[in-house]
């Protein structure tokens, strides 16, 4: 048998991210993300509950609020619980793997970040201008 969970969403923040602690002190964020629907003639629009584990879950709540863009990547998890008046409640709910911050469309200094990481416009400093006559002497 097959099986295959795997979700990609890109949309905004619809609440400031929520960071709490289990327990164990093990740290996970909780948010909304807002997704419009792309092929949709009324602007129809998905919400979806996140929630981020470990350094990933405080990257997101020290550097994301609402309104921000954001990618994700993840995975659906089902769970139960019963609720205070005793009916039984189920969801499901977004598990982050990794996230990308987007920047808002016509800001010109907002680049992307991919897990808290600075990314850069333009040229990266790891890239080299390649000049091919450089390779005439290599014997392969």
């Amino acid at each position: 048998m097959v099986s295959f969970n795997r979700v990609i969403l890109a949309g905004n923040l619809t609440r400031d991210p929520e960071l709490r602690f289990t327990s164990d002190g093990v740290p996970v964020c909780s948010f909304g993300i807002a997704v419009n629907r792309v092929r949709s003639r009324n602007e129809e629009v998905d919400f979806f509950d996140v929630s981020a584990w470990r350094e990933l879950g405080e990257t997101i709540a020290n550097y994301k609020k609402k309104g921000d863009p954001i990618l994700i990547e993840g995975r659906l998890q089902y769970r139960t619980w019963e609720a205070q008046d005793g009916t039984k409640r189920s969801k499901v709910d977004i598990v982050a793997d990794n996230v990308q911050f987007l920047g808002r469309g016509g800001d010109p200094g907002d680049g992307g970040t991919s897990s808290g990481g600075q990314a850069r416009r333009g040229r990266r400093d790891d890239e080299v201008d390649i000049n091919e006559s450089d390779f005439d002497d290599i014997p392969f």
